[in-house]
C-alpha cells in the first residue's frame, strides 16, 4: 500500500507542489499577458519584439466594404474591429460600383481611432426625373425627419402658392398638391413676392416661412397636413416683426423681435398674445423652451456689444466683443455639455465655450472662460453638425471646423467655388453646389466629392436612409426635379441594375 510508504508520500506531495507551482506561474504569465494586451501591447510573431497597438473600428455605407491599410487588403469588410501596432496608416475603402473613400491618420499607443462615419458615392449614380416644372422652382424645403419634401411650383398663379409636396419614404415617390389658402399672403399676386424657409416645428407639420412683398415682410406658419389651417403670424397678432423664431421648436409658441425697438417678445398663437421678454437686443438665437443667447449694447462703449445669455430667470454677461452688420450666435448640447459660439461678422475670431453658465454662476470663477477661439474673419455663419460634434464657420471658400469629442480644429479654403453656403448633410458631411454639380465633402475636407448636376445652391436633400438623393437639375428635359440613387452595384434593386 503505497500511501502507507513515507518515501512515496513525500515524492507524491513534491509533486504536487511543483504541478501548483506551475499552475500558479501559468495564472500569472495569462494575467500578465491579459493586462499588457488591455494596454494595448503585443508580441510581433516573427521577431518576438514587444510591440505597442492601438485599436481601430471602421464602418461605412455601404456595408461590406473593402479594407486597405497602406494599400494593403486586411481580408475584412466593414463593420469591423482592428487591432494594430502604433503607427501612420492610410485607410482606404473600396467597393464595386463605388468611389474610394480614403484618409490618412496616426494610430498612437493604447489609443482608440473610429472612423465609423464613410459614405461611398456611386460611380455613375442612378437618375430618375421625378417631375418637370416649367421654371426653377422658387423654394424648396424638408422636414426634419427628411420624409416630407416641399417644392414651390412656380406655376402658381393669381396671388395663390402651391407645394408639390413628395414623400421621400415612398418610391416611386408618392406626391400630393397643397395650396395656401387665398388671402393668407399679402400682395402675393404682385411681382417681388417671395418665401423664403426659416424654420420646421419638430412635428413634420408646420413650416415657418418669411414672405417678402412689395410693401414688407410677413411670417407664415404653413401647415403642409392641413394648409387650410396656415396662419398669418402678423395679421394674427397685429405687429410687424423684423424676425421670429419657434419656441421650443413648437409652432403655437414664438419669439417676436423687433430691430427697430429691439424688444424681443414670447407670442401665444393659441390666445393671440404677446408677452415682453428682454430689451435692446440686437440678435438672438433660442434653444428649448427658456434658453436665449442674445447680443446687445445696452451698457457697451461705442463700437461693442457683449453676448448674454437668458436663462429664463436671469441675465448673464458671456463675451464682449466688436459691433458688425451680422452676429454669429448658436448653442448646442453634446454628451451632456452645453457649447456656445459668439462673434460678430468683424472680429477675427469667434470664441467657443463649454458649459459657461457653470463658470459665470461660480463665485471663484464669477465669468465665462473660452474654451479656444475659431479664428476667422468675415464669418457669415457658424452652426452645429446634426449630430452636434462639429462646429462649422464659414466665410466664402474659408471654413473652420472644431470636432469637439477629437477636440481637433481644421482650418482650410476650399479651391472649388461654391454656389452658395454650405449646409451640413448629416453628422460628417457639409453639402452644397459647385460648379453646376452637387458638392459634398467630410468636415476636415477631406474626400470631396461632385455627385450630379444641379442648379439648386443647396445641393439637395437625402431621404432617411441616405439611399437617395433628390435635386433640381436643367437640361434637354427642362427643369426637373430628380432621383438620385446612392446605391450601386450588387446593392442596387434588380430592377435598377
Amino acid at each position: 500500500m503505497d500511501f502507507l510508504d513515507p518515501r512515496k508520500r513525500r515524492a507524491h506531495s513534491i509533486r504536487l507542489m511543483i504541478g501548483y507551482v506551475l499552475i500558479a506561474i501559468a495564472i500569472a504569465l495569462g494575467a500578465v499577458l491579459l493586462v499588457y494586451g488591455a494596454y494595448g501591447y503585443g508580441i510581433n510573431t516573427k521577431t518576438g519584439d514587444i510591440i505597442q497597438n492601438g485599436l481601430l473600428f471602421v464602418d461605412s455605407q455601404p456595408g461590406g466594404t473593402n479594407i486597405y491599410l497602406n494599400d494593403k487588403t486586411q481580408g475584412s469588410t466593414t463593420a469591423s474591429r482592428l487591432i494594430l501596432p502604433a503607427g501612420a496608416y492610410k485607410l482606404t475603402l473600396k467597393k464595386d460600383g463605388y468611389r474610394t473613400w480614403e484618409r490618412s491618420f496616426t494610430l498612437t499607443e493604447h489609443s482608440i481611432a473610429r472612423y465609423v462615419y464613410p459614405f461611398l458615392f456611386p460611380v455613375k449614380p442612378v437618375v430618375q426625373a421625378v417631375k418637370a416644372y416649367s421654371a426653377t422652382p422658387p423654394l424648396l424645403s424638408q422636414s426634419p425627419d427628411r420624409r416630407w419634401l416641399l417644392v414651390e411650383t412656380p406655376e402658381s398663379s393669381s396671388g395663390v402658392v402651391t407645394f408639390d409636396e413628395y414623400d421621400t419614404a415612398s418610391l416611386p415617390i408618392a406626391t400630393k398638391t397643397l395650396a395656401m389658402p387665398a388671402g393668407l399672403l399679402t400682395n402675393a399676386d404682385q411681382a417681388g413676392s417671395t418665401l423664403k424657409e426659416v424654420e420646421w416645428s419638430t412635428d413634420n407639420k408646420h413650416l415657418l416661412l418669411q414672405h417678402t412683398y412689395n410693401g414688407g415682410t410677413e411670417f407664415i406658419i404653413f401647415n403642409r397636413d392641413i394648409p387650410t389651417e396656415s396662419i398669418n403670424v402678423n395679421k394674427l397678432l397685429a405687429l410687424s416683426p423684423s424676425e421670429v423664431a419657434l419656441r421650443n421648436k413648437k409652432f403655437d409658441q414664438l419669439y417676436i423681435w423687433s430691430k427697430d425697438s429691439g424688444d424681443l417678445q414670447i407670442a401665444n398663437i393659441g390666445n393671440s398674445t404677446v408677452t415682453p421678454l428682454l430689451k435692446n437686443v440686437l440678435a438672438f438665437k433660442p434653444s428649448g423652451a427658456d434658453l436665449i443667447t442674445y447680443v446687445t449694447a445696452q451698457g457697451m462703449s461705442s463700437g461693442e456689444v457683449t453676448a448674454r445669455i437668458w436663462d429664463g430667470n436671469k441675465s448673464y454677461p458671456l463675451y464682449v466683443f466688436s459691433a458688425g452688420s451680422k452676429y454669429l450666435i448658436d448653442m448646442a448640447q453634446f454628451q451632456s455639455h452645453w457649447y456656445y459660439i459668439a462673434g460678430s461678422n468683424t472680429d477675427e475670431r469667434i470664441n467657443l465655450y463649454k458649459d459657461p453658465l457653470s463658470g459665470i454662476r461660480d463665485p471663484a470663477v464669477g465669468k465665462a472662460v473660452p474654451l479656444l477661439s475659431l479664428n476667422i474673419k468675415d464669418a457669415s455663419k457658424v452652426s452645429f453638425s446634426t449630430n452636434t460634434r462639429f462646429i462649422e464657420a464659414e466665410a466664402g471658400q474659408e471654413l473652420v471646423v472644431y470636432d469637439i469629442e477629437a477636440q481637433s480644429a481644421y482650418h482650410y479654403t476650399l479651391t472649388t467655388p461654391l454656389a452658395d453656403l454650405l449646409h451640413w448633410m448629416d453628422g460628417h458631411r457639409l453639402i452644397g453646389a459647385s460648379g453646376g454639380s452637387v458638392f459634398v465633402t467630410d468636415y476636415d475636407s477631406i474626400n470631396q466629392q461632385l455627385v450630379v448636376p444641379t442648379i439648386d445652391p443647396q445641393g439637395g436633400f437625402f431621404d432617411r436612409d441616405y439611399k437617395h438623393l433628390f435635386t433640381i437639375s436643367s437640361g434637354a428635359g427642362g427643369i426637373t426635379l430628380e432621383s438620385v440613387d446612392m446605391r450601386a452595384g450588387v446593392d442596387l434593386p434588380k430592377t435598377a441594375q
